[in-house]
């Protein structure tokens, strides 16, 4: 248990923070950019919806539903965390998810519950993961433009990959848990409707 305390005494309260504005901006930017059709904007998170809708359709076999969600987070999430090499990039990157989460949220639910929607079971989960993976970008960022704070944390990128690991990781694997039950519990009840709708 020395890595988990470890990382949580590596992770930043004051970046997790930012990290969770940074976000909201993206989010909170997203429904307008959606009402104004502002296409350059929406050509990626409305293609990557469709794309995810359609994966969510298959009949996946729950293991394999579970390990592709879980891998496509930490992929995702990991590539957040290599953005911490080139300084300023893990800003953009932290609205930018939250812009892309927000377009895909608010077409998905039609505007309602936009905020609200936020506090699901999943997100619960894959949300502080996210900010985690942000704050420890951040924190690497000023290590290396040698920000005069940063001089009492760890150097070495390793530091905060064993971090992520030990905090992030375990996140992405409950939420995909709650995930592909949820998934596979919306495709059960549809199915049985389908099969009352045919009596």
């Amino acid at each position: 248990m020395n890595g988990l305390k470890e990382a949580l005494q590596l992770l930043s309260t004051r970046l997790f923070l930012v990290s969770m504005v940074l976000f909201f901006i993206g989010y909170t930017v997203a429904p307008w950019v959606y009402y104004k059709d502002i296409k350059i904007l929406l050509a990626y998170p409305k293609w990557l919806g469709k794309k995810l809708d359609k994966l969510a359709s298959k009949k996946w076999h729950f293991l394999s539903l579970f390990v592709f969600l879980v891998g496509i987070n930490s992929l995702s999430l990991f590539i957040d965390l290599l953005s911490g090499f080139v300084p300023g990039l893990p800003v953009l990157f932290a609205i930018w998810t939250g812009f892309n989460i927000g377009v895909i949220t608010y077409h998905t639910l039609v505007g309602k519950f936009y905020f609200s929607s936020l506090l699901n079971p999943v997100a619960l989960f894959e949300l502080p993961a996210a900010f985690i993976s942000f704050s420890l970008a951040l924190q690497y960022n000023c290590v290396l433009v040698q920000c005069p704070w940063a001089e009492q944390i760890p150097q070495s990128f390793l530091a905060y990959l064993k971090a992520f690991l030990w905090l992030v990781i375990p996140l992405l694997i409950i939420a995909g848990l709650i995930e592909t039950a949820a998934i596979k519990l919306a495709q059960r009840i549809e199915e049985e409707e389908k099969k009352s709708e045919n009596k």
